[in-house]
């Protein structure tokens, strides 16, 4: 078989992979960002923002629209629905203790070092590593996606509201889809096994194999 076994000369790159898994989750995070503004804020009516220039102007320039934002939109009444968001701390509230452009700075440079640790990580992974490259490549996008905002805003937009049963009284915190491509690609790294716990079992297989030749 030309090129070998398991070889395809269409199989894209470990870099295409990368940018294209990156460059559409960037684009799929900031457009789901404006269509919250859109859809769950009056922002865009208030200034007057009718056509998609206009709307696309007044989304990165408006700031602080929680105060226009309408009722949440039920998705699912028992357990989902979206609401517009706007989060100044990392998920979960961290960091909230500490002054607003303390905070901001640490967030910029969390943020770049995760992108220099990524970037770096990734170049020493081989062609054929695509379960880690996909894990790496989701958390760029989300690292980057929520970046852009606090570069623009200060803050983050989130939308997804996720609760109990009925109970919106307890659920989990707001989030978007910056927000879930950083907890993929975590959850994949984390249930990816180590080369060396993958390889175990073949290993104790052929160091068996050699015990047993001198008796065959």
């Amino acid at each position: 078989m030309r090129g070998g076994a398991g070889m395809s000369p269409h199989r894209p790159g470990k870099w295409t992979l990368l940018g294209v898994i990156f460059g559409l989750g960037v684009v799929l995070d900031q457009v789901t960002k404006f269509l919250a503004v859109e859809r769950l804020t009056v922002a865009f009516q208030r200034v007057g923002a009718h056509s998609l220039p206009e709307r696309l102007h007044a989304f990165l320039t408006l700031r602080y629209l929680e105060p226009v934002a309408t009722q949440p939109y039920y998705v699912f009444r028992p357990f989902w629905r979206m609401l517009y968001a706007e989060n100044p701390n990392a998920a979960f509230g961290f960091m909230a203790f500490l002054p607003g452009g303390l905070r901001y700075r640490l967030f910029l440079v969390i943020s770049a070092l995760a992108v220099v640790f990524v970037i770096y990580y990734y170049r020493r992974l081989r062609a054929g590593q695509r379960f880690l490259q996909v894990a790496l490549a989701f958390l760029l996008a989300g690292t980057v996606g929520n970046l852009v905002d606090r570069l623009i805003r200060h803050y983050v937009i989130d939308f997804i509201d996720w609760y109990w049963w009925n109970r919106p009284d307890i659920r989990w915190p707001t989030f978007n889809l910056a927000d879930s491509m950083l907890v993929v690609g975590i959850a994949m790294l984390l249930v990816h096994p180590s080369p060396r716990s993958a390889g175990a079992p073949a290993d104790s297989r052929s160091a068996g194999n050699k015990r047993g030749a001198p008796g065959v």
